[in-house]
């Protein structure tokens, strides 16, 4: 009886369809070579596939699924960019490639789908995990750019990069900042700034400088304090927003630090004046609701010294 069950079980085995997955490269520039030739459009999955719970969710519910390969199989070319925490699972050198890549297409969270024309154009994409019907969605939305994309090629001028401009302003907020192919390539044929993406160009370049000064400013909160307060008086209106959460992530860490050092009643009032600041940084339906929860915690110095020192004795510091 058991000789006959394995024998059944071999012939389902024989008997059933063989899945392949869908083919990952690692070369995002071979890959827009490829998508070029074949008319195919590029998705981009910057991943931790070692520590990024997201990520690995992702990978097995959809990207390693018979329907996600007979979904996209003749529509796209793949390509993985990922980041493990253990380099040896790639290799140092290709982990520094795709250290590389997050940061020039300026990855902030994980998983970052990015869905690219062959020119490199951002057409698609999400960040976060993502289930079939989400993958589906934005999939059939890139298709639409796409051939929104392969339309403008056809024009010229105003036209043109107002095609692309309407591209580019339906991505989401968090893949817009990388889509910096597309946005020179409507500047480009926008002599006259019809989109008004020649100013949204400046502003993101003032932003970038920004945030490469900061970047050396980093055992410096007070120097990138005042660098983010000095930018804030001058910059682009759109700019403003993603100041102001720079403002507050740099006060934040301020008071995260001070917090381990406070030992008198005028540190605890430091620490109140940074979080007053951090209040400023909040949209304006929220600001006085913080202001009061800010006086209502620290309207105790004393007392707030008093807990900071109980908990730092718990910790044995």
């Amino acid at each position: 009886m058991f000789k006959r069950i394995l024998h059944m079980t071999g012939l389902v085995a024989l008997a059933a369809p063989a899945f392949a997955a869908v083919e990952w490269s690692t070369d995002l520039e071979a890959a827009k070579a490829q998508a070029a030739a074949s008319g195919k459009s590029i998705l981009v999955d910057f991943t931790g596939s070692d520590w990024c719970g997201y990520c690995i969710r992702l990978k097995k519910d959809v990207f390693d699924t018979p329907e996600f390969e007979a979904l996209t199989k003749d529509s796209l070319v793949f390509v993985e960019i990922d980041v493990p925490r253990d380099v040896a699972r790639i290799g140092e050198e290709l982990h520094k490639k795709n250290q590389a890549l997050c940061k020039q297409y300026k990855v902030a969270g994980f998983p970052t789908i990015m869905i690219m024309s062959p020119e490199g154009y951002i057409i698609g994409g999400f960040v976060g995990g993502a289930n079939m019907a989400r993958v589906k969605d934005c999939l059939s939305a890139a298709e639409t750019n796409a051939a929104k994309v392969k339309h403008a090629a056809t024009l010229q001028g105003a036209e043109r990069a107002k095609l692309l401009a309407e591209v580019h302003n339906g991505l989401p907020r968090d893949l817009k900042a990388a889509n910096t192919a597309m946005v020179n390539a409507i500047v480009e044929a926008d002599e006259n700034n019809v989109t008004g993406m020649k100013d949204l160009a400046k502003a993101t370049a003032e932003l970038d400088s920004l945030i490469k000064a900061l970047s050396k400013t980093a055992r410096e909160p007070e120097k990138a304090l005042v660098m983010v307060n000095e930018a804030l008086t001058t910059c682009y209106p759109v700019n403003r927003e993603e100041l102001l959460m720079l403002k507050g992530q740099i006060i934040m860490a301020m008071v995260n630090r001070d917090l381990q050092v406070a030992d008198s009643v005028e540190d605890v009032e430091a620490i109140k004046a940074l979080m007053l600041q951090l209040v400023d940084c909040a949209p304006a339906d929220r600001k006085e609701q913080m202001r009061q929860r800010v006086e209502k915690q620290f309207g105790d110095p004393a007392a707030v010294l008093e807990k900071i020192r109980e908990q730092r004795a718990l910790r044995g510091k």
